[in-house]
């Protein structure tokens, strides 16, 4: 099967599959210095052909950059690439003082070592003592520089002057920053709304600083973006574990990898972790990696066999597959009747109508390779896993398709197994061991926004909140915000259906006051009415940890690498400042104390050698992260023997073998012996979920989650009359509107490039040169139905889902067109496919800096009172951005590869699935014009 890397997305001479590969392998090895790479264009206009090129090129080559007075790391300060004559220069890292950190540019958050002379960082390395990471670094991380050094980064506090969005601002104090902000945050305690103080986070790795902030707040209205992101997954997973709500495969000692959705190699959560222990799975321990996705990404691209299942359909693979096992008695007989909570009788019947025939007229998926890798899967056993994401889990069927994916691993017993199926009991620092600082107690202000009652699961075991329904709630004006506090946030780009959030940011009405915390001048900014300087991620302070796939507990360290540029500061500085002047109640939390002594405080029982370090924290600034080698790896933690002492006064059931103690669960009986079990109200792998039904239905569950004594309670009394229907048992649900396209219409997918997040590093010039444009990807056989060759343009009209309008009426959506259209071209591949159209994320942008934006020179008004663009001059982009869009608009003017790029979330529906909270962003159906 060919692929659009051949020669690029958009047809033109972007890196092949292979070069683009082993450019991200020598990103990741650290080859890459900061130093600007050879400019590739003119800097003025895209040169018509190769001789034109060449002779740009030799124009530039004794033509010294421009700089300012400011030493900018990623800008060679030598006269053209032609004259680099000591390039790299040997002596360029000599001398330098090592500081470790951590990364932030994706969910990874790996180790990271920042090369530091002259109070500059030079260059950033991966932690090689990161247990997690290991010492690798993806494309992102190597251009922390371009996101610390950026000309257009924000350094000054900005207040507006004009109309919200109007693009007018002048630079003000942080003192007068915080006296306005806490006046507004006072007259909302003063009115007793404190659920009307908002704050919505992106990206927050400073966990324990906003909990405690929002706590002293006494506001529960804590919006994040976990809906846009893997909720589906994550209930799936809960809805077996209670535990945990992500698995781990242990890859690096799997046989077998059974990948729906996922593009570990680029964009999985905690890829870089994962994809080192897949490969090492594959190539160490001979392990097959099988994957299905409507796309052929680069993991699939470079997985033992990739199939395209029609789009949404994963789960009707899986059942398939399930199917067999049961079938021709493959499962592990034993595991199953020890650690299920059903017997295989009763999974035989649910199962009966899945069969591989079934699955091949929903998937397109032949049903003998369904049947085939089946046994293969169980063959491998119990070193065989599965491995999932949003591919398959942002559908409004997603959580039916995880959780049938997940039945795999229970059918064959590879469950907590060496090689199998893992996850750990906690999602990065342990909480048990190592604790923040004492604060303000938890709120009980309940929240409309933070919980709403259409959906069923999303909060009933961690807090996952729906990110994507709180610009649509406030438009209906179900809710209403006083002070709105973003973090780390781009909503009017990666938010579904763009023209609701902006008309939303827009209404003084709905948001009376937006105060916007960032880098950068990005979307969200650009609507709010004060922006304040964050401090980058190597200028602060934190202590961090991810899912660990070594399944032992860690952590590691972020610190300042040197001091913050211009004014910015860090939310452990903003919060306290602004708690001060609520006064009251909120500002005895916040005790006159240094960040790094508050630091030192959180690590203190982190274990050490005294004959080596001072104490932990200079044991963690030394080396950057701490796992602890005494601790085991969490295989089979449901093996676990319960002491004499927690068996004090407890109580065996006769019937079901569950030990209590206190009316609270605390284990089963196995062969005889009490065990920790699963913490599910079974004590069991939850094949068959009581739990899940009951609460779609608003019942009470207490009799359950005491049992489980891990995770679970009741949805709130305001959720009455949104009643979800939930299977006990893994089932498939067809999507009606994908079940029913016209010709002109298409089911929309969207991805990511191993070079972005989503909506975070195009400002980052040396990403952003690898990857700005995003042409939409449409099958050969579609195009030909449809009249269109690559480069020709498409006109696309989202549509909300029927089936979502049908199942949640009361979430007011309906299912009609969605206002805003998309033009873009089109490149035609058979790396898609047939019925589906796939577009990128993380571009379009219209704000965030001219390197997102693909703009050499720009006015950047009056929001360059918060930069210092003179002094921080960049003249590398200026001279080499080659991939500036000069049509105007006009397609038949575009060249191929240049421009930003288009937003896909213009035409993108709202569209939470009611059980999770997932957004579905493969699933919204879009009617195909071609543009003439």
């Amino acid at each position: 099967m060919t692929t659009p890397h051949d020669r690029g997305a958009d047809g033109d001479r972007r890196p092949s599959r292979r070069g683009f590969l082993r450019l991200s392998a020598a990103l990741a090895a650290g080859s890459v210095a900061a130093c600007a790479g050879a400019p590739s264009g003119s800097g003025r206009r895209a040169p018509a052909t190769k001789s034109e090129s060449l002779a740009v090129w030799q124009r530039g080559r004794g033509m010294p950059y421009e700089l300012g007075n400011v030493p900018m790391p990623g800008v060679c300060a030598l006269p053209g690439p032609n004259r680099k004559y000591r390039f790299p220069d040997p002596d360029k890292y000599a001398n330098t003082t090592r500081v470790h950190g951590m990364c932030q540019l994706c969910s990874t958050v790996c180790g990271i070592t920042g090369h530091v002379k002259d109070g500059r960082i030079i260059k950033v390395d991966g932690n090689p003592n990161d247990p997690n990471s290991r010492g690798k670094l993806c494309a992102r991380g190597q251009a922390a520089l371009n996101h610390q050094y950026h000309p257009e980064r924000l350094l000054y506090p900005l207040r507006r002057v004009g109309k919200r969005g109007e693009g007018k601002w002048k630079r003000i104090t942080w003192d007068e920053a915080y006296d306005e902000i806490a006046s507004r945050i006072r007259k909302v305690h003063a009115e007793g709304k404190h659920e009307e103080f908002a704050f919505h986070q992106g990206r927050n790795r400073s966990k324990d600083a906003v909990s405690a902030f929002l706590n002293a707040m006494n506001t529960n209205t804590a919006l994040n973006h976990r809906g846009l992101c893997s909720a589906a997954r994550r209930a799936a997973n809960l809805t077996y574990l209670f535990e945990s709500d992500w698995d781990l495969g242990n890859y690096e000692n799997a046989k077998y990898i059974l990948n729906f959705g996922s593009n570990m190699f680029e964009a999985h959560q905690g890829h870089v972790a994962g994809a080192q222990r897949v490969q090492r799975g594959r190539f160490d321990n001979g392990a097959k990696l099988v994957t299905f996705d409507v796309r052929m990404s680069n993991t699939a691209g470079n997985s033992d066999e990739f199939y395209m299942p029609s789009p949404g359909t994963d789960g009707a693979v899986a059942l398939a597959m399930a199917h067999t096992i049961v079938a021709e008695e493959l499962y592990d007989a034993e595991f199953f009747r020890d650690w299920a909570n059903c017997t295989i009788d009763e999974l035989k019947q649910q199962l009966r109508e899945f069969t591989p025939e079934w699955a091949e007229r929903v998937s397109t998926v032949p049903a003998a390779t369904i049947a085939r890798i089946a046994r293969e899967f169980a063959a491998a056993a119990p070193r065989a896993t599965t491995m999932c994401n949003r591919g398959s889990s942002a559908h409004l069927n997603g959580y039916y398709n995880d959780r049938a994916i997940g039945l795999l691993n229970v059918l064959v017993g590879s469950v907590g197994k060496l090689g199998g199926w893992c996850w750990m009991f906690t999602g990065g620092i342990d909480g048990k061991r190592f604790k923040a600082p004492a604060s303000a107690p938890k709120s009980k202000t309940p929240s409309l926004l933070a919980d709403p009652p259409e959906v069923a699961l999303a909060n009933v075991w961690n807090s996952m909140k729906v990110g994507e329904i709180v610009y649509l709630y406030l438009q209906q004006e179900r809710a209403r915000i006083q002070v709105y506090m973003t973090y780390n946030l781009d909503s009017p780009l990666t938010w579904p259906e763009m023209d609701v959030t902006h008309n939303v940011l827009l209404d003084e009405d709905k948001i009376g006051f937006h105060v916007c915390i960032n880098p950068f001048l990005n979307e969200t900014a650009t609507y709010a009415d004060m922006v304040l300087p964050w401090a980058t991620f190597m200028e602060r302070w934190d202590v961090d940890a991810r899912g660990a796939y070594n399944l032992k507990p860690y952590l590691s360290m972020r610190r300042p690498m040197v001091d913050a540029l211009g004014e910015a500061k860090d939310v452990r500085e903003i919060f306290p400042e602004i708690a001060r002047r609520v006064g009251g109640e909120a500002a005895k939390f916040y005790p006159e104390r240094s960040v790094e002594d508050y630091m030192r405080e959180f690590v203190k029982d982190v274990p050490y050698d005294g004959s080596r370090y001072e104490d932990a924290f200079d044991m963690l600034g030394k080396v950057g992260a701490f796992e602890d080698p005494d601790e085991q790896p969490y295989f089979e933690p449901y093996l676990e023997r319960l002491d004499s002492k927690e068996l004090e006064g407890s109580e065996t059931d006769a019937a079901t073998g569950i030990v209590t103690k206190a009316g609270k669960g605390i284990g089963i009986m196995h062969r005889g012996v009490a065990v920790r079990g699963f913490k599910t109200p079974s004590r069991k792998l939850e094949v068959r979920s009581q739990f899940v039904a009951m609460t779609g239905r608003n019942e009470d569950t207490s009799a359950l989650t005491a049992l489980a004594n891990s995770k679970g309670k009741n949805r709130p009394a305001y959720h009455k009359g949104n009643d979800v229907e939930i299977p006990e048992w893994p089932v498939y649900r067809q999507i009606d509107e994908h079940a029913e396209l016209g010709d002109d219409q298409l089911v929309m997918t969207s991805f990511k490039w191993n070079v972005h997040n989503h909506g975070r590093t195009a400002n980052l010039k040396w990403c952003s040169e690898i990857v700005h444009s995003n042409p939409a990807w449409i099958h050969p056989d579609t195009a030909a139905r449809f009249g269109l060759k690559s480069g020709d343009w498409v006109e696309l009209t989202g549509h909300r889902s029927r089936m979502l309008a049908k199942i949640s009426p009361n979430l007011g959506l309906g299912d009609g067109e969605i206002s805003r259209k998309l033009r873009l071209p089109v490149v035609v591949t058979k790396a898609v496919h047939p019925r589906a159209i796939a577009i990128s994320n993380s571009l379009g942008h219209g704000a965030y800096t001219s390197v997102a934006m693909a703009r050499q020179n720009r006015d950047l008004g009056s929001s360059a009172a918060g930069m210092d663009s003179t002094a921080m001059r960049d003249a590398d982009w200026e001279r080499n951005m080659w991939w500036e869009d000069r049509s105007g608009g006009d397609p038949k003017k575009w060249v191929r590869n240049t421009g930003p790029g288009w937003a896909q979330n213009n035409v993108l529906a709202i569209a939470p699935d009611p059980i999770s909270g997932q957004q579905a962003f493969n699933d919204t159906v879009v009617t195909i014009r071609k543009v003439t």
